[in-house]
């Protein structure tokens, strides 16, 4: 009899260390699929610091999340976010639509910068609403050849997202118009941005427009910025194309 009670507390020792492993690696698995997933959404590298989540809770915590300059830009970077705070209904996780109650992004850094064919987060913002467009077509032409089942013979899906609320404080804008103005340079922090209730219908939202969604909201705020204050000074006297087609020429819409 000892050595069956032996055999399960052993047992019963490898599942909780092999529970723990696969816990404690969560992070990295997410920060794996950040790094690997965003990057064809936006077409340009994306990089993340770290990533903390906790299977029991839902909440967890990104650090570190940078979104690198599209090709024709030449600062560092165009967004990055020290933290990010989400948190997942875990009872949803199994379900067809993966619930997420929260996002909250603390201070995030945008380096706009201007260029003849609009800013590098519109050019990025586009990029991801173009992949969007792209997958949405996709499907649509892919949908007569359904009879015709995938090797596996399971269907593929993409994963839907319900997002209660996202909430956006201490956005900090640092515009660079140097390409066509030298020496232009301003720094304002945006208003608060919050989003509710996205994909709250029956199809949800993927993570490529959720991803596309808060690019234009930080671009479509970033550009009002660049329309008054300091920024709107920032850009006075600037070149021809400026001055014809106003501050849209520069930063788009």
């Amino acid at each position: 009899m000892k050595w069956i009670i032996r055999i399960v507390i052993v047992l019963v020792v490898l599942i909780g260390a092999g529970l723990w492993f696969g816990w404690s690696q969560l992070g990295n698995l997410v920060k794996f699929g950040i790094e690997q997933g965003t990057p064809p959404v936006v077409k340009t590298s994306v990089k993340v610091d770290h990533v903390s989540l906790s299977p029991f809770s839902g909440s967890g915590v990104i650090e570190g999340f940078q979104i690198n300059n599209p090709d024709g830009f030449t600062g560092p970077y165009a967004l990055r976010i020290g933290r990010t705070e989400v948190a997942v209904d875990t009872q949803s996780v199994s379900a067809d639509k993966v619930v997420i109650q929260h996002i909250r992004i603390t201070d995030p850094e945008i380096n706009l910068e201007g260029g003849l064919g609009g800013t590098n987060l519109k050019h990025i913002a586009d990029n991801a609403k173009n992949f969007v467009s792209q997958q949405t077509a996709s499907a649509g032409q892919s949908a007569p050849a359904a009879a015709v089942p995938p090797a596996d013979g399971k269907p593929k899906k993409s994963i839907k997202l319900q997002v209660n609320e996202i909430l956006i404080t201490g956005a900090k804008l640092s515009a660079n118009a140097a390409g066509l103005v030298p020496g232009a340079d301003a720094r304002m922090t945006l208003p608060e941005i919050r989003l509710t209730n996205l994909g709250a219908g029956p199809d949800g939202i993927t993570p490529a427009e959720l991803t596309a969604l808060i690019l234009r909201q930080l671009n479509t705020e970033a550009v009002k910025a660049s329309a008054s204050g300091a920024l709107k000074n920032m850009l006075q006297g600037g070149t021809e194309k400026i001055k014809t087609g106003g501050l849209k020429g520069l930063f788009g819409k």
